[in-house]
C-alpha cells in the first residue's frame, strides 16, 4: 500500500522537537551553512552534534534528535553545505551535489563547533561548566567525523570539544569505486576529473522515484516508513529548497582522495577518544572491508556489525536500528557520563 507523504510528515517523532530552530553560519567564500538546536533554557546531560550523510538535510533526523531530547541530551543538526538548508556549490543548477574539496569543509566545520557547537554546551545551571560534547555521523558525514577528529578536535583555547563519537557506516571506501583495479581505477577517475561539474555516471536530477532506479532500489532501508521519509519532504511545497539529485563528478574524486587519506600511516591512529561505529550487514554503497580496517587502527573502538541491515541504519527498521540506538545512549553513559562531575568540564 502506497503511504500517504503528507500524513508521514504529521507523525510526531518525524517532527522537530519542541523549540527546534534553524540558523546560518556564513563564511568568507560565500558557504552558509545551516544548522539546528532547541532553543530553550533547561537543563541537560550533555550535547550531540549530528552530521548526516550525502543528499542527506537535517530534517531526517528528527526522530534521532527527539530522542536524545527524551534523554536530556542536546542535538544540534549541522546540514553539509552543498545540500539541505545549506548553501549549494552551483547556484545556477542546484539539483547537483558538487564539492570544493573537503578540507574546506573540515576548516568550516570546526569555526561552528568552536563557536557554536560549545556555547551551546553552557551548562544552564552553572555557566562556570561546560556540557561534554559527542559527534554522530552518519556515512559521509561519519568519513567527515573522523578526519575532524584526527585532524582537529581542539577549541581554540587547546580544550577537547568530542569526548566520544558514534558513526553509522562510515564513508571509508566507496564499493562503486573500489570495484575497479587499482590501474583501471586510475583512468576512470582521470576522465571523470575532465568533467567536474556533471553529474557521475549514472547519476540525475531528483525526480519521483529517484531512490527506485536501477541499483538502488531498496538498498537504503527496509522501513517503509523511514525509507519515504526523503521522498515525502522532497515532494512537499514548504521543502523544495531540501531537493538535491546525484553528485558530480568533482565530489566523487574528492571523496576518493579523501578516503586515501584516512589510509595514511598514524592518521586514525591520533584519535583519541572512543568510538562506536555501527556496521551495516548488507550495505551496497560502503565498502564494509574498509571500515573492519579502520576499527583495527582507533585506539578506543567498538564495531557492532549488524547482519541485513542496509545502509542508512538511523532510517532502518526498528529490528536493525533500536539496538544500534539504545548501544549509543549507554555508549555514552559508559564512555562520558559517568566520569567525574559527568563528563563537565569548567570553562578555560
Amino acid at each position: 500500500m502506497k503511504l500517504d507523504l503528507a500524513t508521514l510528515l504529521l507523525q510526531r517523532r518525524f517532527r522537530a522537537p519542541d523549540h527546534w530552530d534553524w540558523s546560518y553560519r556564513s563564511f568568507h567564500d560565500g558557504t552558509k551553512i545551516r544548522y539546528g538546536q532547541v532553543r530553550a533554557r533547561k537543563p541537560y546531560q550533555a550535547v550531540a552534534v549530528i552530521i548526516g550523510g550525502l543528499r542527506d538535510f537535517g530534517e531526517q533526523y528528527y526522530e534521532l534528535a527527539n530522542e536524545l531530547e527524551d534523554k536530556h541530551i542536546k542535538s544540534i543538526i549541522i546540514d553539509l553545505p552543498g545540500q539541505g538548508g545549506s548553501s549549494r556549490y552551483l547556484p545556477d543548477e542546484p539539483m547537483k551535489r558538487h564539492s570544493n574539496g573537503f578540507d574546506v569543509v573540515l576548516s568550516q566545520l570546526h569555526s561552528i563547533m568552536d563557536e557554536i557547537v560549545l556555547s551551546a554546551a553552557i551548562d544552564s545551571e552553572d555557566n562556570h561548566k561546560r556540557l561534554p560534547c559527542v559527534l554522530i555521523g552518519h556515512s559521509m558525514g561519519a568519513h567527515l567525523s573522523l578526519r575532524y577528529l584526527s585532524e582537529y578536535n581542539r577549541s581554540s583555547r587547546g580544550s577537547t570539544i568530542f569526548k566520544a563519537a558514534t558513526l553509522s557506516a562510515p564513508m571509508i571506501g566507496i564499493q562503486a569505486v573500489n570495484q575497479f583495479p587499482p590501474l583501471l581505477r586510475h583512468v576512470i577517475l582521470k576522465i571523470l576529473s575532465l568533467f567536474p561539474k556533471s553529474f557521475v555516471p549514472g547519476g540525475c536530477a531528483w525526480y519521483d522515484g529517484y531512490r527506485e532506479r536501477f541499483a538502488f532500489k531498496g538498498i537504503f532501508s527496509t522501513d517503509p516508513e523511514r525509507y519515504e521519509l526523503q521522498r515525502a519532504y522532497f515532494s512537499d511545497p514548504d521543502h523544495q529548497f531540501l531537493v538535491i539529485g546525484s553528485p558530480t563528478n568533482k565530489w566523487l574524486l574528492d571523496a576518493y582522495y579523501s578516503c586515501q587519506k584516512m589510509e595514511k600511516k598514524d592518521y586514525l591512529e591520533k584519535i583519541e577518544i572512543p568510538v562506536l561505529i555501527g556496521l551495516a550487514g548488507s550495505d551496497k554503497l560502503i565498502e564494509n572491508t574498509s571500515i573492519l580496517e579502520a576499527a583495527k587502527r582507533l585506539k578506543q573502538s567498538e564495531l557492532m556489525e549488524i547482519p541485513n541491515c542496509h545502509h542508512e541504519i538511523f532510517m532502518e527498521s526498528d529490528k536493525f536500528r533500536k539496538p544500534f540506538v539504545e548501544r549509543f545512549f549507554t555508549f555514552i553513559e559508559e564512555n562520558v557520563l559517568n566520569k567525574t562531575d559527568k563528563g563537565k568540564t569548567y570553562i578555560q
